[in-house]
């Protein structure tokens, strides 16, 4: 393995070594040059900058290679080709300007990005470049860091594991930063309850605490390496105090907007017959009939009013407010609620003008249907893989691995398309809700002592697989212990969303699969496969062996790198005022470690 990957590198550095400058080959004739900037050693890729590219209408370019002389065809990333036509070899511009470039050259293939530049010649940097809201290979992971209405101090769940308000969450800062690296928060606009009812965009105090509260935690995660997702909620609103009254909203830079009943679809439930007004019944009252957008282009929620994004005025208050939220907010990233409300064409768009780093939606549906809006995003968006969790939810819940891919089913990671798939085992929209059945293993039962086994197989199965995992706080807050040895895993071997998966063994008592990461592989092992036979030269990084009422819910997750083992659990971990000191100690010729109350052995497994 480790001689696989550097003859990979060597001959990586042999084919691009030489190649040190680039440019835009103009006419056939001007060049703009641009200095090598550097690679991620982990994908291949050489990133370029050419700023203040003029351009006019009827101009040839392609891609240049100032070192030997050469020109090539690169093709010009699906997001950028307004104002350009391919032309055989080389590109046309149909549009005069002055535009900035970004060359990206990578193993799989080179892209060029173009987008509006400033002032040519100005001398000024180059502008941000939008590079896509799904990162390739990416091996980040991200914790769901609230639960359902766990901003209240009477919500359930709230006395075993805690509130998520704003100052709750920033002394856990650095404990969480040194395993995540996004943290997806819930929706900060101020509105009704924990938020999707959202009133008012531009304000941002809210239930979870203020708005200088917010920024704190954001600040804090930000300086602990992690990135923060806001929760978006565009699909709908809620009125201020009528069914369709709205406030001003100020995105400062970005504008000004009070929006009224015209930016609402018409065939919103606010004009429905039904809620027509009478003395019997006040329906929607003077709001009645008012709202004239457009017709809804995606599926209407009943519940709120419906935003027409069919119309320029509502993308552009939206494009203001998703600015803002990047620039001024300091969000990384966006999660889009109800996401199939609106045409997905809607999230490009956004996405191309606020330019998150990464975006994913929910979207309530089979994995036909996800995958679809998906395209019709330009693959410009994640999404929650249900079907992943209703498979996981039926096998490992109920003890049965068997089937096409064992646990994985049927879903978007199992179908090759982990790049766009956000994987979960729990979310807000089950845990503990009264008015919901589909919980891991039962309403209310998750968490139970009883079912531990099953849900922590769960968790080291999601966080062996491709995809972007996302942890649920309270499993995180209440089995923590557990959880950071299968995190550690992962990145140890390097597994990322698009990584390779070789299903070896489904039965219904066991699962063994084999994943390969960027730094080598990992094996999973569920169930009766379980068995501690081990793997010539693996080291087990992660495990738990029980049993259930004759079932085995043991799993084991063995490891074999080229890179060292990360430290992270064992290194001192400061979280608000406390501090978590670590020490050595041999007992019985054995090394083991101390953090805090937990001891470990040298492969960062709990020992006590």
């Amino acid at each position: 393995m480790r001689k696989t990957g550097l003859f990979l590198m060597m001959m990586l550095c042999a084919a691009m070594s030489y190649a040190q400058h680039y440019g835009i080959l103009v006419n056939g004739t001007t060049y703009f040059a641009a200095e090598y900037k550097g690679k991620d050693s982990n994908t291949g890729t050489f990133d370029e900058y050419l700023a203040h590219v003029s351009f006019k209408n009827g101009d040839t370019f392609t891609l240049y290679n100032a070192e030997t002389k050469d020109k090539w065809v690169v093709d010009l990333d699906q997001y950028t080709t307004a104002g350009f036509a391919r032309n055989g070899q080389v590109y046309k511009t149909t549009n005069t300007g002055c535009y900035d470039c970004y060359i990206k050259l990578k193993w799989e293939a080179d892209q060029l990005y173009i987008g509006p530049g400033s002032d040519c010649g100005s001398g000024e940097d180059v502008q941000d470049i939008y590079l896509g809201a799904v990162p390739h290979q990416c091996e980040a992971v991200l914790m769901q860091a609230f639960y359902n209405e766990s901003y209240s101090a009477t919500a359930p769940g709230v006395s075993e594991y805690g509130d998520t308000k704003w100052k709750t969450l920033t002394p856990q800062a650095a404990e969480i930063g040194a395993y995540f690296d996004y943290v997806w928060l819930p929706p900060s606009a101020y509105g009704d309850g924990a938020g999707y009812h959202p009133k008012n965009y531009a304000d941002q105090n809210s239930n979870w605490g203020t708005r200088a509260e917010l920024e704190t935690l954001i600040d804090a995660l930000h300086t602990n390496n992690c990135k923060v997702i806001a929760d978006i909620v565009i699909n709908h609103c809620a009125g201020w105090s009528t069914w369709c009254d709205f406030p001003e909203m100020d995105f400062g830079e970005f504008g000004v907007f009070h929006p009224d009943a015209s930016y609402i679809c018409k065939d919103d439930e606010v004009n429905a017959e039904w809620n027509k007004p009478t003395a019997e019944n006040p329906g929607s009252g003077a709001c009645w009939g008012t709202a004239t957008g457009n017709k809804d282009d995606g599926e209407n929620w009943d519940g709120a009013r419906d935003w027409s994004h069919d119309m320029p005025k509502v993308q552009n208050m939206f494009i203001a407010y998703l600015k803002w939220m990047r620039k001024v907010m300091k969000y990384d990233g966006f999660r889009y609620d109800k996401g199939d409300g609106f045409n997905n064409w809607h999230h490009y768009n956004y996405n191309k003008h606020a330019k998150p780093e990464i975006a994913f939606m929910e979207c309530y549906k089979g994995t036909d249907d996800i995958w679809s809006r998906v395209v019709d995003s330009k693959y410009d968006l994640m999404a929650l893989d249900f079907d992943l969790k209703w498979h996981v939810f039926n096998s490992i819940s109920g003890w049965n691995y068997n089937g096409e891919h064992g646990p994985r089913g049927d879903c978007m990671m199992s179908r090759g398309n982990g790049r766009h798939s956000v994987t979960f085992i729990e979310s807000h929209d089950w845990f503990l809700r009264p008015d919901n059945e589909n919980e891991f293993g039962g309403r209310g039962n998750s968490m139970k002592p009883a079912l531990k086994a099953r849900l922590m197989q769960a968790n080291a199965f999601m966080l062996s697989m491709p995809g972007v995992p996302c942890v649920f706080y309270p499993h995180w807050q209440k089995y923590k212990a557990d959880l950071k040895p299968m995190i550690i895993a992962r990145k140890w071997a390097g597994v990322h969303s698009e990584s390779e998966v070789k299903d070896e063994y489904a039965s219904q008592t066991g699962y063994q699969a084999t994943i390969v990461g960027k730094h080598g592989w990992l094996i999973l092992c569920l169930g009766d496969k379980a068995n501690k036979q081990g793997f010539q030269g693996f080291t087990l990084a992660a495990s738990n062996y029980s049993t259930m009422e004759g079932h085995n819910e043991s799993f084991e997750i063995w490891v074999l790198s080229d890179q060292p083992r990360p430290t992270t659990g064992i290194e001192e971990v400061e979280s608000g005022e406390s501090k978590v000191k670590s020490e050595k100690f041999i007992e019985n010729g054995q090394l083991y470690i101390r953090c805090g109350e937990q001891v470990y052995n040298i492969m960062g497994q709990i020992i006590k």
